[in-house]
C-alpha cells in the first residue's frame, strides 16, 4: 500500500466545492489508499461514525492499486468497520449507513442501493480469499443489495447474491443465495420466512 493520509491529507484530495462532494473521517480511523486506486466521490461519505465520543474504536479503510470507489448519495460507515477494496474491485455505496464494525470485503463488485440500512457486526464478502481446487469452483462474484435493504445484527452476505428491493434479512441469517424483493429471510442458510413486507427506519 502506498499514500496512508491522514485527514488533512484526505480532505484535500476528496472535498470538492465544484461537484458538491464530500469525504469526512469523523473519528480515529486507519486509511490506505494506493495511488493507481479512483475514487468518483458524487456525494457525501462520512467514515468512522460514532455513537459514544468516549469510544476508542479504529475505522479502517483501504483501496489496493487498480481498484475502484464510487459513492452517488449520502452514506456513513460506523467506527471499528473495515472497508477494503482488493486490486481490480468495485464497490459502489448509493444512499444509507452501517452501524458499528461492519466489514465490507470488496474483491469483484459490491453495489449497495439507496436507503439501505445495515446494522452492527454485518459482513458483506465477494470473495472465499482462497480457492477451493477443482471443478464448479469460483472464488469471487459481484453482490447487488437493492434499495431499502435492512440488515440485521451479525448477518453475513456471500459471494453471488443479489438482494431484492425493500428486503429484510434477519439478524444472524447467513445469505446464500438470492433474496426476493419484499420478503424477509432468516436462518443458516437464509431462507423466506416472510412475504410482501413493508418497513420502515
Amino acid at each position: 500500500m502506498k499514500n496512508i493520509f491522514n485527514f488533512d491529507v484526505l480532505k484535500t484530495v476528496f472535498y470538492s466545492k465544484k461537484y458538491k462532494s464530500d469525504f469526512r473521517c469523523l473519528t480515529c480511523c486507519r486509511i490506505q489508499i494506493n495511488k493507481d486506486a479512483k475514487i468518483n466521490n458524487k456525494g457525501i461519505f462520512r467514515l468512522g461514525v460514532k455513537e459514544n465520543l468516549k469510544s476508542k474504536l479504529e475505522t479502517r479503510f483501504s483501496m489496493e492499486e487498480e481498484s475502484n470507489f464510487c459513492i452517488n448519495g449520502d452514506f456513513s460507515i460506523g467506527a471499528g468497520s473495515d472497508i477494503r477494496i482488493f486490486k481490480g474491485g468495485n464497490l459502489t455505496l448509493n444512499s444509507g449507513y452501517t452501524n458499528a464494525c461492519v466489514q465490507i470485503i470488496c474483491a469483484d463488485k459490491i453495489v449497495i442501493g439507496e436507503d439501505v440500512a445495515i446494522a452492527r457486526d454485518v459482513i458483506i464478502r465477494d470473495t472465499d480469499a482462497h480457492e477451493i481446487l477443482g471443478k464448479n469452483h469460483c472464488k469471487t462474484k459481484p453482490i447487488v443489495i437493492g434499495n431499502h435493504v435492512w440488515i440485521g445484527t451479525r448477518a453475513i452476505i456471500m459471494k453471488g447474491v443479489t438482494i431484492g428491493d425493500g428486503a429484510v434479512i434477519a439478524a444472524g441469517a447467513i445469505v446464500t443465495k438470492d433474496v426476493p424483493a419484499n420478503t424477509i429471510v432468516a436462518g443458516v442458510p437464509a431462507t423466506v420466512i416472510r412475504e410482501n413486507v413493508e418497513w420502515k427506519k
